[in-house]
């Protein structure tokens, strides 16, 4: 069959009608039907010549009889005779004219008013009398009720519709005949409108939102062999209760997927056409060759909504209709200044050559969803710097200069763990792994500056700079501070100035000596009600059994870094009734020996608003597995260098395997695959470690009582800067 382009230039008629059109977002066919090829494009009407002859025309009348027994209808319910709807040129009607007449009391539908029109047929919106409910009729244009092929085309976008059953999908109501032989078919009316005429006013997340839901409905489209080659916003309704569905099957071919046939796409019917909207068109589509025409077809339909998402504009363009065409046949791509993850995904599903494209909608799908974790993990960076580094314009946070010392250090550890959760998500964000370096060595210098030297000496090793100067300078001022110390007597001038809250202790009676103004305000007591007390009396701590943990450390060890507990806050009134306080604290204590007395000194710090980012942190990552739970979705990593595999929770049920024993090594997890995928995973598992490159496989594994599970694993490598890979992780689901 000739190309599209061949034709068009093949016919001046033609060639001179569409370079005389404007470029515009409607569906064109070429269709060849009684010996002739047929081109259709909504704007043109019956007195327009739209056919290009290659013999002889044969004219065949209409018998609508035989098409009925053809297509193996039974006799169809009394409905209102359409005929009155073709009798004007653009096939519209007046309300008055579809109001039901005398004798037609018992009519099925009664049309109440047009709602657009398309390529091959214009849609109404109806009231279906026997269930009193609003349904969209669409009725085959008057100027192709006489074409066999148009029929045939009319019929089999009913049929495709009425064969897919999913939520994005427009459902289909009924097929009818009307008494004049009209072809029609009711399905749901949506109330909304077509997502073309609000894509400029939705933000780009919201269009993302809809473009995944029509690509859920194309992915099941294509595991029923069929594929769609008309995707364009034009074509997907949105409701006004977030509906999204895909409509307008008219092109939709058949993979013919019978055991040991041929596997190019064909009508269902048998017949043959090609076309689509040049302005979202794939070169294959604009080259006319049926047999190129593929799964990735739709992928470039996909990717091309995609790109207008991104810019505002369908890929294609021309000054007129035929430069338009021209232009997809050749692919060329309106060129733009957005750039970023989702431009270089919607460039890929784009691609001139199909095996250059993603191999299928799942895997541009998983793209676009990349790409969202990624867009989190650096709202989690911005957020993280803006701890930080606050904007001045910001008036809701106070000014750096007029913050605590604990305020700042909550800015520096709340920074922190945003950023361990931004790469937490996304392990390559090298953007939030060089800020987190950036903030820890920002850190480790204010509290150089505030004495705090062993928790800078800590910040510098985390940053990988435990040997630059300015930690050299930290360690050696640490040093010195531990000798005075030893050397000393009493550190009370030092001790009652101190940020830190802090308490000196006797240690053979545990009377409190010292406590400095800072642990009075933490700890809620006055002076005299502190100073010259046996510590133990206090009720200070809300766990004894830490007390007598950290008691049984300091008598062992002589000192007690960073030990973790909640301590009470003492009541502010006499009220008995009111409930203690529970802070949570950091103490680091050491027995030190002072004119021949040994006295215990311990620092203490507030990190209650630490925690509880920890724990807000810590239900955000338990929300995030009882998410994998519920969708089923297991994680998994293994280390290629030392064969150690890790689990999640929700991995081991999928497996079949009790949790009480533990990961599988290596060996004992290939020996739990089917031997029929055995071979298969580990090659692909060896040339994953070997080039770096994403795999996705379905194995059989067997689990705890013998029996093997299907299930669909997907594996990513993680390269060091070496280029070797230190890790593989992915995640584990049923599949099916």
């Amino acid at each position: 069959m000739a190309t599209l382009l061949d034709t068009i230039f093949g016919d001046e008629n033609l060639s001179r009608r569409l370079a005389d059109m404007p470029s515009d977002a409607k569906t064109i066919t070429l269709s060849l039907a009684d010996n002739r090829l047929n081109l259709q494009h909504p704007e043109w009407t019956d007195d327009e010549p739209l056919t290009s002859t290659l013999h002889k025309t044969i004219d065949e009348p209409t018998d609508f009889a035989a098409l009925r027994a053809d297509e193996g209808f039974v006799p169809p319910r009394k409905v209102i005779s359409l005929g009155q709807l073709t009798a004007s040129k653009d096939s519209d009607v007046s309300l008055g004219q579809c109001k039901v007449s005398a004798g037609f009391e018992d009519v099925e539908y009664r049309l109440i008013g047009k709602l657009g029109s398309g390529g091959t047929g214009v849609v109404y919106q109806a009231h279906q009398r026997a269930i009193d409910r609003e349904v969209a009729v669409k009725v085959l244009r008057h100027e192709l009720a006489g074409d066999r092929q148009s029929r045939h085309r009319f019929l089999t976008e009913a049929r495709v519709i009425g064969s897919l059953d999913h939520p994005n999908v427009i459902a289909l109501h009924d097929l009818c005949i009307d008494a004049d032989g009209h072809l029609f078919y009711a399905m749901k009316r949506i109330d909304g409108t077509s997502w073309d005429q609000q894509i400029d006013q939705f933000s780009v997340e919201e269009n993302l939102t809809i473009l995944l839901r029509v690509a859920d409905a194309i992915r099941y489209a294509h595991s029923r062999g069929l594929i769609h080659r008309d995707i364009k916003p034009e074509n997907v309704m949105l409701g006004r209760f977030g509906e999204a569905l895909v409509a307008d099957w008219g092109l939709a071919i058949q993979l013919n997927r019978s055991k040991g046939a041929d596997t190019s796409p064909q009508w269902r019917d048998g017949g043959s056409a090609i076309g689509g909207t040049p302005a979202y068109m794939a070169p294959e589509q604009a080259s006319g060759v049926l047999e190129d025409i593929s799964p990735l077809t739709d992928v470039y339909l996909l990717g091309a909504i995609l790109y207008q998402i991104l810019t505002g504009r369908p890929p294609h363009h021309g000054n007129s209709l035929l430069e338009c065409i021209h232009s997809a046949a050749n692919n060329i791509i309106q060129s733009t200044e957005v750039v970023g993850e989702l431009m270089d995904a919607a460039m890929k599903a784009m691609a001139t050559d199909p095996r250059n494209r993603y191999e299928s909608v799942e895997a541009l799908v998983s793209a676009i969803t990349d790409h969202r974790t990624h867009q989190e993990s650096e709202r989690l960076v911005r957020r993280a710097r803006r701890r930080v580094w606050p904007d001045e314009n910001d008036t809701s946070r106070k000014p750096i200069s007029e913050q605590t010392t604990e305020e700042t250090y909550e800015r520096f550890r709340v920074s922190q763990a945003l950023l361990h959760e931004a790469i937490e998500l996304w392990p390559e964000n090298s953007r939030a792994t060089e800020t987190l370096k950036k903030v820890q060595l920002e850190f480790a210098r204010f509290t150089a500056g505030r004495g705090d030297l062993d928790l800078s000496l800590r910040l510098y090793a985390a940053a990988g700079e435990a040997d630059c100067e300015a930690a050299v300078r930290v360690r050696r001022d640490r040093d010195r501070r531990d000798r005075v110390r030893e050397s000393h007597a009493k550190y009370s001038a030092l001790f009652t100035q101190s940020p830190e809250a802090g308490l000196l202790i006797r240690w053979a009676d545990g009377v409190v000596l010292e406590a400095n103004v800072a642990c009075m305000t933490m700890l809620g007591y006055q002076e005299g009600e502190l100073v010259g007390r046996e510590i133990a009396k206090l009720d200070i701590w809300n766990c004894p059994k830490h007390r007598q943990k950290f008691v049984e450390t300091l008598t062992q060890e002589g000192h007690v870094e960073n030990f973790e507990t909640q301590f009470l806050r003492k009541r502010s009134g006499t009220d008995q009734t009111e409930v203690d306080q529970v802070i949570d604290v950091l103490i680091s204590a050491r027995t030190v020996s002072v004119s021949g007395n040994e006295l215990l000194l311990s620092t203490i710090r507030d990190i209650t608003q630490r925690r509880n980012a920890e724990r807000d942190l810590e239900q955000s990552r338990r929300r995030l597995r009882d998410l994998q739970s519920l969708a089923g979705l297991g994680t998994w990593s293994f280390d290629p260098r030392t064969e150690v595999l890790q689990w999640s929770a929700e991995s081991f049920r999928l497996a079949g395997r009790d949790p009480a024993k533990g990961e599988p090594n290596y060996s004992e997890f290939l020996e739990q695959i089917h031997p029929d995928d055995r071979e298969k995973l580990r090659v692909v598992l060896d040339q994953a470690i070997e080039t770096g490159t994403t795999y996705q496989l379905h194995i059989q594994q067997r689990d705890d009582e013998g029996n093997y599970r299907s299930l669909l694993t997907r594996g990513r490598p993680v390269v060091d800067d070496d280029g070797n890979t230190i890790e593989v992780y992915g995640i584990v689901m049923p599949a099916n």
